[in-house]
């Protein structure tokens, strides 16, 4: 994807649009970090993908949807709008998540086989996720899968395979379309952006302890708390990372001291 990026970026910069679609290519994991990547460039990035069926239609229990994440980043001052979402109400690794922790998920996440609304994270594991905002994020995510097979040649619904195995070949597909402002409207300057931003943020929250927030806020804060205290890693995952990377792991023990190496298995 990054080679991807880059050789649209390059044409960008004669066309003022430049888009690609993409097959063959295994799961992107999130989409900010490729955005932020386009953003810095002063360049406007929209992102598509899809996925194998997780998620039941708006009426439906069945899995016939993908959780099909758009992305969306557009430079600003001092940081860029950064939007990556799935079109489900969460994503398959946070069900995953929950059920090696032995928690619960939040109501309105998932449904079991039979189409029953589940907290259960083992039920929805064999069920469905819901699609964010009933019959919207239905409609979003489905008009997702169909453009984005449309336009790379890519499987849909339940044909969408080798994302969530190492087995099947990947038949699911991307879109990535960059845009450069200073050819398309004349202008290369994002203060109207960041104004609009600042004043976003400035408004009055509901809550006086929690400032208002823009779209990627929170994945900086997030990532910066990250860094400096460390990762909260779920003991049999961290088990199993150990397993999977034995030699890079006793590399890294070789390379790091006692105290951050234990940080990053337990921040706590």
């Amino acid at each position: 994807m990054v080679r991807v990026i880059d050789e649209l970026a390059h044409r960008v910069e004669e066309q003022g649009i430049s888009l690609a679609g993409v097959h063959n290519c295994a799961h992107l994991g999130i989409l900010a970090p490729y955005l932020e990547t386009i953003t810095a460039q002063q360049l406007v990035g929209v992102i598509l993908t899809t996925s194998e069926a997780l998620v039941h239609p708006f009426g439906g229990r069945e899995r016939m949807l993908g959780t099909n994440p758009i992305g969306i980043g557009v430079p600003a001052a001092p940081n860029p709008l950064v939007v990556d979402l799935a079109t489900s109400v969460v994503s398959m690794g946070k069900v995953l998540d929950h059920l090696e922790r032995g928690l619960d998920l939040e109501a309105g996440w998932a449904v079991d086989a039979d189409g029953n609304p589940t907290t259960d994270p083992l039920a929805a594991t064999v069920g469905a996720l819901s699609p964010f905002g009933g019959p919207k994020g239905y409609a979003l995510g489905l008009a997702i899968e169909a453009l984005v097979a449309t336009l790379t040649g890519t499987a849909l619904g339940k044909a969408v395979g080798g994302t969530l195995d190492t087995n099947m070949p990947v038949s699911k597909g991307d879109l990535v379309l960059l845009i450069q402002p200073r050819i398309l409207a004349g202008t290369d300057s994002f203060d109207q952006v960041s104004d609009y931003l600042s004043n976003v943020r400035s408004s009055q929250p509901r809550y006086a302890t929690e400032p208002v927030r823009v779209p990627g806020d929170g994945t900086r804060h997030r990532r910066a708390r990250f860094l400096e205290k460390g990762l909260d890693i779920d003991d049999a995952l961290w088990d199993q990372l150990l397993d999977c990377s034995t030699t890079q792991i006793h590399s890294l023990r070789g390379t790091l001291h006692e105290e951050p190496y234990r940080r990053m298995r337990d921040p706590r």
